[in-house]
């Protein structure tokens, strides 16, 4: 078979050194064994057993063993071929194992471990399997890990050269079998010809035509050991204009004539046949494949399988989800709604501590140039004086967030820029010495002991210089805290999981210059990614399902590295969107995404705080319907989410851990009550990515995941005591219990009345069975089936 034709191939190689070069066709570099250190232009990764990345078109990378025995698998992606299919050029792809996390690539491993494994078969009917295993790999890259032409770019790293080194980059590979010329491309640019080539060679490293001859010959040197073609026609159909030239070409590269290549490849590879050097690469692929054939990804399969756990077998376990809610600046605490809000997810959820933030504002702050500075407290008195007087726990940003209403991570309906109020060092001492005394006189220092303090990174306070105003600020904060007792919790700065990936160890670098650290570190964590090729930043929207997990392990590596691991660490701001304006945000599945979160996150963080609390946090103007996709748990008229219920299930939970699935935590009180949550979180698909958030509209939301199908859950509880029990199943989907679909069935009314709102407040309520089961043989069996998105928790009680 022609492999011209088809859109991947791959080959084994054990050499240990692959000396630099370049190639328009993509390719994923697989390690099966040992180690390998791979430089791609400035840039160096070190790939164990199992890692494996994607290096771009027309990028020179190299790679050396830094073990003896290593086998590579190296797959090869036809450029010409996908950029028909996606009818773009631009094709970037970011995939590599060994600076990310994400469920997708396991997806993908399994696809190339399914190529691998028919490896021997590639002729006829083998060949056309391997074809359909192909396409599969190359829509999972697309779908989960190419940087689309619309993700944003950070403008200020996106320079005229970038710009200029992609298009010209662009226009040869979409021309190189044409006859082209310097002259042309200069015109195509507006540039003379003398600039544009000293341009190409100082960027490039070669002349212009020695760049348009590297890519015809890569693709003729394809067609030479891959094909049948008389040379005379290869050379034409790659753009060079005479067989002569073409040899020409060829010998500067590779020291000999094309038909010398064509007939010492072909021996070669004769000759090999019986080589004991081929035995043994047969040999070691044959160990490498054996028992790697792939269980083919069924989700409702796979969810059929029984899990069994045993009774008198529990471990202590501590829930990081119901410690935080963000509720916004410390003025919307004398809010009245916000108030009876926050007092119910106090009842029903049990969150202890609410993230305030915003606390010093202007119009409460005299600056005198004498130095005689004043701030009235009152208003900042007001806020934590409720939240005392109810039995809740301050946990203080310090630093002048802003409040925009988003959009998307980089647009927002309103700017609601804060200024930082505080202009040099010795006011801000002044203040914070004054804010720390005061709320020990009010509140007590036994009280305000068990408070948090954070500091953000704000990029005004320039975390990124060790001198940088945030490292002054902290320390200003901390001492004048700890000051009044040494066990206030003061901590920061709220890196962006994912986002600032390329930020982390020089963050944490500049802080270890300094003398003090933090008793807490916090991150912020939103499906979001920063991408970085070629000095250039993208922002992704992530398709993990498990990002906050993958995310918080990448950063803890980076912090065991740095030596810099604090005592506690805090999520103080999490949600798969920053968007007020994604009407997930309103849906079941944003209930499930919530449980899966959860369950995920056990043990991976001492405390997670969602974003955020209510919608009456994001009013504006274009709020006046009863949903608009805000990320509260609570609608701005009070009525209850499926992410509210998503907590509320959650709070069920008993304190002795089972066990946990993909799609099920297990607990007991080892006295008779057995406690089940799960739900059927799905996942993102492509076209998710493909379309802004504020323009997802409700009937929209099923077509964005990979599938809406119901899953059967089977668990076996062992050692139980015989007798009655009754079972008590709490549930919400699209059906039961959810205010998005209660308002679709009223036609998305907006303007609706008082009582048309208390209707919807009554509805939008769990649904409730209750069975009784008989337990003979000390084996409790539990069976239940969930529909796409939907959350359950089961609560099962020993009958005395």
């Amino acid at each position: 078979m022609d492999n011209m034709r088809t859109i991947m191939d791959f080959e084994f190689d054990t050499s240990e050194v692959q000396n630099t070069h370049f190639h328009q066709n993509l390719e994923i570099v697989y390690v099966l064994e040992g180690s390998v250190e791979v430089q791609i232009e400035p840039e160096t990764y070190n790939l164990k057993k199992g890692d494996f990345l994607l290096i771009n078109a027309n990028k020179r990378h190299s790679w050396r063993a830094t073990e003896e025995k290593i086998l590579l698998a190296s797959f090869q992606i036809n450029f010409t071929m996908l950029a028909e299919y996606m009818g773009t050029n631009q094709l970037l792809f970011w995939c590599n194992t060994t600076v990310d996390k994400n469920e997708s690539y396991e997806q993908l491993k399994q696809v190339l471990d399914q190529m691998l494994n028919r490896s021997y078969d590639k002729e006829k009917e083998g060949a056309i399997y391997l074809n359909s295993i192909y396409y599969e790999a190359i829509y999972l890259l697309v779908a989960y890990f190419m940087i689309k032409a619309d993700d944003v770019r950070m403008k200020e790293n996106f320079t005229p050269d970038n710009s200029r080194i992609f298009e010209i980059q662009n226009y040869v590979q979409a021309n190189y079998q044409k006859q082209l010329s310097l002259n042309d491309l200069a015109q195509k640019l507006y540039l003379s010809n003398a600039y544009l080539s000293k341009y190409i060679k100082k960027h490039f490293g070669l002349s212009f035509l020695e760049y348009v001859n590297n890519i015809r010959l890569f693709h003729a040197v394809d067609e030479l050991v891959y094909s049948e073609k008389k040379i005379t026609r290869i050379a034409l159909d790659n753009g060079f204009p005479t067989t002569a030239a073409f040899n020409k070409a060829f010998k500067e590269i590779y020291n000999m004539t094309p038909s010398a290549y064509r007939s010492t490849v072909h021996k070669e590879e004769n000759l090999n046949e019986n080589k004991e050097a081929k035995q043994e690469l047969d040999k070691r692929v044959k160990e490498y494949l054996t028992g790697k054939e792939p269980v083919a990804d069924n989700t409702a399969t796979r969810n059929m399988n029984l899990y069994v756990v045993d009774a008198k077998n529990t471990t202590e376990w501590k829930k990081p989800w119901d410690k935080i809610i963000n509720m916004g600046n410390i003025d919307s605490l004398l809010n009245y709604d916000v108030q009876s809000q926050l007092l119910m997810m106090q009842k029903e959820i049990g969150f202890s501590y609410v993230r305030i933030y915003n606390i010093f504002m202007q119009d409460m702050y005299y600056e005198n140039i004498s130095g005689d500075n004043k701030y009235n407290f009152s208003r900042i008195d007001r806020g934590l004086d409720f939240l005392v007087e109810h039995n809740l726990k301050p946990y203080i940003e310090l630093s002048f967030k802003p409040t925009d209403v988003n959009y998307t991570i980089n647009s927002a309906v309103g700017d609601r820029y804060n200024e930082i109020i505080f202009h040099d060092r010795e006011s801000y001492v002044e203040v914070m010495q004054a804010f720390s005394s005061h709320i020990a006189n009010r509140y007590g220092v036994n009280e305000i002991e068990s408070w948090y303090f954070e500091l953000w990174k704000d990029d005004r306070l320039n975390m990124l210089d060790a001198k940088g105003w945030y490292f002054d600020c902290f320390e200003i904060g901390y001492h004048a805290l700890k000051k009044i007792s040494s066990k206030i919790k003061v901590g920061g700065a709220g890196f962006a999981l994912g986002y600032d990936r390329y930020q982390y160890s020089i963050l944490i670098q500049n802080w270890k210059t300094r003398n003090v650290r933090p008793d807490f570190i916090s991150v912020y964590s939103y499906s979001y990614l920063l991408l970085q090729q070629d000095g250039v930043y993208f922002g992704k929207r992530s398709l993990d399902n498990s990002f906050v997990k993958n995310q918080l392990e990448l950063f803890k590596d980076v912090l065991k590295a740095e030596d810099f691991m604090p005592d506690e660490l805090h999520i103080t701001e999490w949600n798969f969107t920053i968007s007020n304006r994604n009407c997930i945000n309103d849906s079941c599945a944003q209930g499930a995404y919530i449980v899966k979160t959860c369950i995920e996150s056990i043990g991976e963080a001492d405390m997670m705080g969602y974003w955020h609390g209510s919608d009456l946090h994001t009013e504006y103007y274009d709020s006046g319907a009863v949903l608009y996709g805000d990320n509260g748990l609570l609608t701005r008229d009070g009525i209850k989410k499926p992410s509210f219920y998503a907590f509320h299930f959650l709070k069920f939970l008993k304190k002795g851990l089972l066990g946990k699935t993909e799609n099920a935590l297990l607990t007991t009180d080892g006295r008779g009550v057995y406690t089940i949550a799960c739900h059927n979180c799905k996942k993102f698909n492509y076209r998710y990515t493909m379309k802004a958030e504020k323009d997802i509209r409700v009937d929209d939301i099923d077509s964005l995941y990979e599938d809406t199908d119901s899953i059967h859950l089977k668990f076996q509880i062992n050692n139980v005591e015989n007798g009655n029990y009754v079972m008590r199943v709490f549930y919400v989907n699209e059906d039961n219990g959810s205010i998005q679909n209660i308002w679709k069935d009223m036609d998305y009314i907006g303007n609706l009345s008082k009582g048309e709102v208390e209707y919807m407040k009554r509805s939008a309520n769990p649904k409730v069975d209750m069975r009784r089961i008989t337990v003979q043989d000390n084996v409790l069996r539990i069976e239940t089936k969930l529909k796409a998105h939907e959350i359950k928790v089961l609560d099962i009680h020993y009958q005395y």
